[in-house]
């Protein structure tokens, strides 16, 4: 026998006749060998015959392919359609329940004063009343004292009268997202309310829970879950806006959840209605005594015609109980949130608030002010979540956009969480503002634009802050705080895109007044961040200074070995006209008193370089003058210039330059005369008085042009700055 699969090749084996199917992917056809060799002749028909198999395998694997797609897409429509009868069901459920409660109110209630058949408690209290009321507060006391012994900081559940146990039992809270636990709680139901409480792992004694929260029955919505993998025995509870999902231990707990918190929640409805239904009754009955009253005085001839002298009349009837406005006061309030209409929802507990400041200290009023807070709980939760800063929240709302929630936090007495969130809010802004900044070009144009972004930011930000908190201290505290953290990080990308080795002291010199100036426009808002920045580039910029003038003195005294003190010749007047023009450019305008004939310059090579040189980074150190950087700039430009007259001075007593005397002298008196005289007033002119140390090298170098007979000492500054 042979075997041919799907790809045509054969397999022998034992010699059988049968035909199977084998899936995915292979079709095994066994077939007698010798009635195939008998009904084939030659090659040719035997090929044809496996290709005839072969082509066969080929639409049968086609064929179970496409029947499995089928029922693919049969089986999606099938859980679809399976979800939505679930829903369905669900719904129906509800609807039932709902229905039977209204049916046992009916029942036990009779147009013609009998009871029905439903009214079995009804009865037994009628038997003895009095017995089985003390009966029921006696167990309804004990049970709540033993919660007490239990839960930690439940002490206010106790403060309702008619409040008892209906179930309890221990609970696992799952995340609702991947359903993994989360805590263990212990659950009570009680008549009017869910009460949880988280357990204590930590904690010896009678004491093993802590009191988490407690939600009014009426906004609590079981939902049953199915059982998936590991998740077993779980269900829902919806409380507005959140949802809660918790395990029981066994099936028959989780059904005995599902039923109580159903049931209580009915008997609950009938309780309220019997209770409305009682208070208008006693209104009317009290409504009728007084009209009795006021008849039967209005035949007395010796009763008072004013009554209100009388202090033991009332004016008018004791009201029984809140308005209707501060009975749906939740409802309101749920929907305001809902519809995120937080200005409503703020506006409703400022009037909720005010009415329970005024109303009296009852259990009754006590618990629907814990209600309402309950639901101020929930309204601070959805403005934080607004200002706070998660990966899928767009962050190109600006500064506004965090005004609402903020300003009614504040209004809410959550100044602190408030200034918390709005700063970290603008703290993201900030960051994605800076992230999206690109380095493109010079390193000044790159500073430039980091400048604009981080203080603009930093302006808007200041002036939010007032708007939103102005007259919070500790909340300015926090946002100098806030402001010093973020100008040590602009600080720090400053210092990596700046302080590098490419850079020169032009460069450092330049970044560095346009952050001074931005950061000075902070002061608009009352904010001065600029001993903060100093503070935190001092070090580089120290480097910077001493780096530069370093390099000058190296530049000086190769300069030095370099001078022949020949004096410059031009080729032509218009190279001449251009030498005087760059004079002029630097601030020497009489450059022409020094022009020998009309292509010669009497002063030499190194001389001019030196006076550029020197008035540039003077330039450039004047832009980083701060206090802290003040006696180091100072010591600097004088040891600078001091090298290149010490090489003036060397020159002069040098036997190879004695033909080159009145040069010498000559540049020597233009270095003193006209770049020190220009140092300093350039000097004064910015910092605001004259530099220190500069107008002594006057004298102590006089001898170089001339002027005094020796040269004095100038081991003072030469000791001090080399």
């Amino acid at each position: 026998m042979a075997v041919i699969n799907s790809s045509g090749s054969w397999v022998h084996t034992s010699t059988c006749m049968n035909l199977f199917f084998s899936y995915p992917g292979t079709l095994i056809i066994k077939l007698d060998v010798q009635d195939l060799s008998h009904s084939s002749v030659g090659d040719l028909e035997l090929r044809q015959q496996r290709q005839r198999i072969q082509h066969l395998a080929e639409e049968t694997n086609a064929q179970l392919k496409k029947n499995v797609y089928m029922n693919y897409m049969q089986f999606i429509e099938t859980a679809k359609e399976i979800s939505y009868l679930e829903s369905e069901m669900y719904q129906l459920s509800h609807l039932i329940t709902e229905q039977k409660s209204l049916l046992t109110s009916l029942l036990e209630l009779s147009v013609a004063g009998e009871r029905g058949p439903g009214s079995a408690a009804q009865e037994m209290i009628e038997v003895n009343p009095q017995e089985v009321r003390k009966k029921r507060e006696r167990e309804n006391r004990k049970k709540l004292t033993g919660l007490l012994e239990k839960i930690e900081g439940c002490s206010h559940v106790m403060e309702v009268e008619d409040r008892y146990l209906v179930y309890d039992g221990d609970l696992v809270e799952l995340n609702q997202d991947d359903y993994s636990a989360l805590q263990r709680i212990h659950c009570y139901l009680l008549n009017d309310s869910l009460m949880i409480a988280s357990w204590l792992s930590d904690r010896r004694g009678p004491v093993r829970y802590k009191f988490e929260v407690l939600y009014p029955l009426d906004q609590v919505l079981p939902v049953n879950i199915k059982d998936r993998g590991n998740t077993k025995n779980a269900f829902k509870v919806l409380i507005f806006p959140d949802t809660r999902v918790f395990m029981a231990p066994t099936a028959k707990s989780k059904q005995d959840w599902l039923d109580e918190i159903e049931r209580t929640k009915a008997n609950k409805v009938t309780v309220d209605k019997q209770k409305v239904e009682r208070a208008h009754i006693h209104q009317k009955e009290r409504q009728q005594s007084l009209s009795k009253e006021d008849s039967i005085d209005s035949n007395n001839p010796f009763a008072e015609e004013d009554d209100s002298l009388n202090p033991f009349q009332e004016s008018q009837p004791p009201s029984i109980g809140p308005p209707e406005w501060v009975l749906e006061l939740p409802e309101e309030l749920d929907q305001a949130i809902a519809q995120r209409n937080f200005e409503d929802a703020v506006s409703l507990i400022d009037n909720g608030r005010e009415y329970f400041d005024m109303a009296p200290k009852t259990p009754a009023f006590s618990e629907m002010r814990r209600a309402l807070e309950g639901r101020v709980r929930g309204l601070v939760e959805v403005l934080q979540a607004e200002l706070r800063v998660t990966p899928e929240k767009s962050l190109q709302g600006g500064p506004r956009a965090a005004r609402r929630a903020t300003t009614l936090l504040v209004h809410l007495n959550k100044s602190s969480q408030a200034c918390e969130l709005f700063l970290g809010h603008r703290g993201a802004i900030l960051k994605a503002g800076l992230k999206r900044l690109r380095l493109e070009g010079k390193t000044v144009l790159y500073v430039r634009q980091l400048c604009s972004i981080f203080f603009h930011n930093m302006l808007e930000t200041g002036r939010e802050f007032t708007k939103a908190f102005p007259s919070n201290r500790s909340c300015t505290s926090a946002f100098v705080v806030w402001a010093h953290n973020e100008i040590s990080n602009f600080a720090s990308m400053f210092s990596r895109h700046v302080f590098t080795t490419q850079s020169s002291i032009t460069t450092v010199a330049e970044c560095i007044s346009q952050a001074d100036h931005h950061c000075q426009q902070l002061a608009d808002i009352g904010l001065d961040l600029t001993f903060a920045l100093h503070t935190l580039l001092l070090r580089d910029v120290e480097k910077w200074i001493r780096d530069g003038r370093d390099k000058m003195i190296e530049a000086v005294k190769l300069r030095g070995q370099e001078d022949t003190w020949k004096t410059l010749k031009f080729e032509n007047k218009d190279q001449l006209n251009k030498f005087i023009e760059d004079m002029n450019d630097i601030g020497i305008a009489n450059i022409q008193a020094y022009v020998m004939d009309e292509l010669c310059v009497g002063l030499t090579n190194n001389s001019i370089q030196f006076s550029r040189a020197f008035l540039g980074y003077l330039e450039d150190v004047l832009r980083l003058y701060w206090p802290e950087t003040e006696h180091l700039i100072n010591g600097s430009l004088t040891a600078l210039f001091s090298a290149q007259l010490r090489h003036c001075k060397s020159s002069l007593v040098e036997p190879l330059f004695k033909n080159e005397i009145t040069t010498i002298r000559r540049n020597s008196a233009f270095l003193l005369d006209v770049v020190l005289t220009l140092g300093e007033h350039r000097y004064a002119e910015a910092v605001g008085r004259a530099h220190p140390s500069l107008p002594n090298l006057h004298s102590h170098h006089a001898a170089l042009t001339g002027d005094a007979i020796s040269a004095p000492t100038i081991n003072k500054y030469e000791s001090k700055f080399i």
